[in-house]
């Protein structure tokens, strides 16, 4: 009897709902921080830290899956990786102290960390050249969609049941979808004849220069993302007198940047500038970042402006995964896997960076930051990443190579 396989179309929304679950995940615990606090006798600083530890685990491994899954096929990887997280999560309603919490969200973010590159890798396998491109817009937009609906689906659930609800629903429902792909996932990507050791398949994204650009110029792109997005609230709180329920919406709305940049990008993805594109939209970007915490209009003009930086610089995310996936070959989630590092990366930068400048200066100094650093993406992708992307196209041999990158 022959396997049933999903359609791409119908594959791609089952993975964007893995995204979209996975971010809600790993980044639940903010509203949860007060009765975490309460229930375990600390302080909301420490519980603050199981957030950090969740990303450590995840960075660590994401570095690591991208070739295992390579290897050894995109099913078993992620299969494997949500029902870590399952495992993860429903302990977690479960932990009797701070510290058996602390260990199930370090699995959670083992098992989250293989997700996100492996169903981009996925989806540069199942979807045509000419498609990819808003395949990965839509994929990469169920961040903002955690962003903008997954916290507040907490924030109620919470208020609703206590702090172990939100986990149970959400371990649940990655159990439906479990299985789910373990009916109708495709079996195998790979191509006979073509493997490659666990060390080559670094050895081969990481031998082109304009690889190393495009993740430099993605994690700038994350610092002004969380720049922006880690310090608007207690903008709006200490310039606007606006108290934690009031903010509510306005950050809801500012996240939603993420979800039309990501679409935008898909489309440009496919666009023959789609570098020119990108640094314009990352000059454009700073312009308005230097608004954000300088224009005391209104919180909704503020607003506004945080929407306007986080929507220009998502646009850049599709382009970005694309232009890695073609040059990484056959080692996509390799590639992707480096990819989610950068994030990470820029997460940490951005966050402790917009810290030490507010310390310095202010918020106009956190504007500043997160100027700066979009225009240095701007310059990184307009000039290093054209000239070395240039480089390898006109040493590649036959027309079978990607599109022409301008």
């Amino acid at each position: 009897m022959a396997k049933r396989q999903l359609s791409p179309n119908l594959l791609l929304i089952l993975l964007s709902v893995a995204v979209f679950l996975i971010f809600t995940v790993i980044v639940m615990l903010g509203p949860l921080l007060v009765d975490l606090a309460k229930e375990f006798r600390t302080s909301v600083a420490v519980t603050g830290q199981l957030a950090a530890a969740t990303a450590l685990t995840w960075a660590l491994t994401a570095l690591l899956a991208g070739p295992v899954s390579d290897i050894y096929g995109r099913r078993l990887i992620i299969l494997v990786g949500l029902i870590l997280v399952i495992i993860g999560t429903l302990n977690s309603a479960l932990a009797w102290n701070y510290s058996s919490l602390l260990a199930f969200r370090l699995l959670t973010g083992v098992g989250a960390a293989v997700i996100p590159p492996n169903g981009i890798a996925t989806v540069v396998d199942i979807f045509p050249p000419e498609r990819r491109g808003k395949a990965l817009g839509w994929l990469i937009s169920a961040v903002g969609l955690g962003a903008a609906f997954g916290i507040p689906t907490v924030a109620l659930l919470t208020d609703v049941g206590g702090w172990r609800l939100p986990f149970y629903v959400l371990g649940t429902v990655l159990l439906i979808l479990w299985g789910i792909l373990w009916v109708w996932f495709p079996r195998s990507q790979t191509q006979p004849g073509y493997a490659l050791t666990f060390i080559s398949h670094f050895r081969e994204v990481g031998s082109k220069a304009a690889f190393w650009y495009l993740l430099t110029a993605n994690c700038l792109m994350n610092m002004v993302f969380m720049g922006v997005s880690s310090y608007l609230p207690a903008y709006l709180m200490q310039i606007y007198r606006m108290n934690a329920g009031e903010i509510a919406l306005p950050l809801m709305l500012a996240g939603l940047g993420v979800i039309a940049g990501s679409l935008i990008g898909g489309r440009v993805a496919g666009h023959g500038h789609r570098l020119t594109l990108i640094s314009i939209s990352f000059l454009v970007g700073a312009l308005v970042a230097s608004l954000v915490f300088t224009t005391h209009i209104s919180a909704w003009i503020t607003v506004g402006l945080s929407f306007g930086t986080v929507g220009l610089m998502f646009v850049s995310a599709p382009v970005v995964v694309l232009l890695l996936t073609e040059f990484a070959g056959q080692s996509r989630a390799t590639a992707t896997g480096m990819f989610v590092v950068s994030n990470q990366l820029g997460v940490v930068g951005g966050a402790s960076i917009g810290g030490l400048m507010l310390s310095l200066g202010g918020f106009p100094m956190v504007g500043m930051f997160c100027s700066a650093a979009a225009a240095t993406a701007a310059v990184v992708v307009r000039y290093k990443v054209r000239e070395s992307a240039e480089f390898i196209m006109s040493t590649s041999c036959g027309p079978s190579k990607s599109p022409e990158i301008q």
